[in-house]
């Protein structure tokens, strides 16, 4: 057996390096009313290098935009992670272009004071190489983990969103 990444063997806060997937399709209804149709939603899965824990988060679905959403409320509720590993998805590809514009932008219009006081280090975004899912197991696990007790929990139950 080789041995563990070094994100996974250092000493850190949760979710301070994440590893981020999505999974699904699942059938979501479109709103209360009786006579909605039914589309497919998806659910972001982040999985802490050090400690395990899943955060979930419900996406519409799988545009870079609705996974910023999640990202959004990811961070609001964890704190900005330092890393975040996926795979080479195009709405993550997305993301990482957008959160960078972001950051730039961000510094062009603070004050240079404050963005030295308070300005995050930014966050480190790395993609695994092409075709070589086992170095995605931690969360392709969370994700087999999530879909199994799903699963037996609601069995055939279609969701509101």
């Amino acid at each position: 057996m080789a041995a563990l990444p070094p994100e996974r063997c250092n000493y850190a806060l949760p979710f301070t390096i994440t590893g981020v997937d999505f999974a699904g399709p699942f059938q979501i209804k479109a709103s209360m009313l009786r006579s909605s149709s039914f589309r497919k939603g998806y659910v972001a899965v982040f999985v802490c290098f050090t400690t395990k824990a899943v955060h979930l988060e419900l996406c519409s679905d799988l545009t870079t935009a609705a996974f910023l959403a999640a990202f959004a409320r990811f961070i609001g509720r964890r704190g900005f992670p330092s890393k975040i590993m996926s795979d080479n998805g195009k709405n993550f590809v997305g993301a990482q272009r957008a959160i960078e514009k972001e950051f730039i932008n961000f510094m062009k219009e603070v004050s240079a004071e404050i963005v030295n006081k308070y300005a995050p280090q930014g966050i480190d975004w790395q993609f695994i190489p092409p075709c070589s899912p086992h170095i995605c197991g931690l969360w392709e696990s969370a994700v087999k983990s999530f879909k199994s007790h799903l699963k037996k929990t609601a069995g055939n139950h279609k969701f509101n969103y």
